[in-house]
């Protein structure tokens, strides 16, 4: 009899490990602030990873020179969900402090977000929804937006994408990439 308890707690007790770091990771992933941050779109589909919503962020506020590769930091000003500037913060460096640790945020960023060395993200969808996202985020006259959740940490996970009316003055752009044939 306590041969078979042993084993069966020798079974039992990875599963409970798991079942943990699951809840664990799950919590993590429900912490956090939402933002509403615009988007430029790629090919939103990956044939070889299934069916991702692939797109470039427009950070409010940022321009592309500035979007340098010493940057790990971003900023975040405004009232969520919506962000009114986007202030860079260079590595090891806050804004007005002293120098600080790379993976560390500025002491005086409220809402700060880790790059991971691309200004991109993904989104998984289903294929019949890739296919009008792809028509919408090559429409010159809507502006995609992508809600992220923030979490205190600076991680960003994208939660969904919308589509608002682009504002003329904003238009002219670089045309997108066209799709491909498939």
């Amino acid at each position: 009899m306590n041969r078979a308890l042993l084993h069966a707690a020798a079974l039992a007790l990875p599963l409970i490990g798991l079942g943990g770091m699951w809840l664990s990771a799950d919590h993590l992933s429900r912490q956090g602030t939402e933002w509403d941050v615009p988007i430029q779109g790629d090919d939103p589909r990956d044939l070889l990873q299934g069916h991702y919503v692939q797109f470039q962020y427009e950070w409010p506020g940022l321009h592309d020179d500035e979007g340098e590769r010493l940057v790990t930091f971003l900023c975040l000003t405004g009232t969520p969900p919506t962000i009114r500037l986007t202030q860079l913060a260079k590595v090891g460096f806050a804004f007005d402090g002293p120098a600080r640790h790379a993976d560390a945020p500025p002491a005086d960023c409220t809402n700060p977000v880790k790059l991971d060395g691309s200004n991109g993200g993904r989104l998984y969808v289903s294929q019949a929804e890739a296919q009008t996202l792809q028509e919408k985020l090559w429409d010159q006259k809507l502006q995609g937006v992508v809600r992220i959740r923030l979490r205190p940490d600076g991680h960003i996970t994208p939660l969904n994408i919308t589509f608002r009316p682009r504002p003329p003055e904003t238009r002219a752009r670089p045309e997108p990439i066209q799709p491909l044939e498939r």
